[in-house]
């Protein structure tokens, strides 16, 4: 079983869409505390409509998000290790959010995770991954859709 990840930071809704579909995507999770963007076509809705008539489902996971208080923080520190620790403290409480995400897996969906960073190793969803790999008994494979 795999679990996706995908930041859409660079990509238009097109390209997007056929990163989605080269992994054969069924499922977006929003894991954005605030599902808004200023890039058109990527708030909630829009991208919500946009993928339905994709067939692909769009579920928000809000409360998986990075409160902006810790983004801010992130921002004028740079301390990726301190995000990180704070962020897995509290994501990994979500239990009910993580262990849906796990379901759907089980399901033989194929669920992405989607922020808008870029890099992987920079953004939250690497830690909602491994949150959601931990509950599956670490079985679970990620692979992070990493668009050039």
């Amino acid at each position: 079983m795999q679990l996706f990840t995908i930041g859409y930071e660079g990509l238009s809704q097109g390209g997007f869409l056929k990163w989605l579909q080269s992994f054969d995507i069924k499922v977006v999770a929003d894991v954005r505390e605030l599902p808004l963007s200023r890039k058109k076509g990527f708030s909630k809705n829009g991208l919500s409509d946009f993928l339905s008539k994709q067939d692909i489902q769009y579920l928000s996971y809000r409360e998986l998000g990075v409160p902006k208080s810790r983004r801010d923080q992130l921002k004028a520190s740079g301390d990726y290790e301190s995000f990180f620790r704070l962020s897995r403290k509290s994501i990994s409480g979500k239990t009910e959010q993580l262990d849906n995400i796990c379901h759907m897996i089980h399901e033989g969906k194929k669920v992405a995770l989607l922020c808008y960073e870029k890099d992987p190793q920079k953004c939250h969803r690497k830690i909602v991954a491994d949150e959601v790999k931990k509950r599956d008994g670490n079985s679970l494979n990620i692979k992070h859709i990493e668009p050039i």
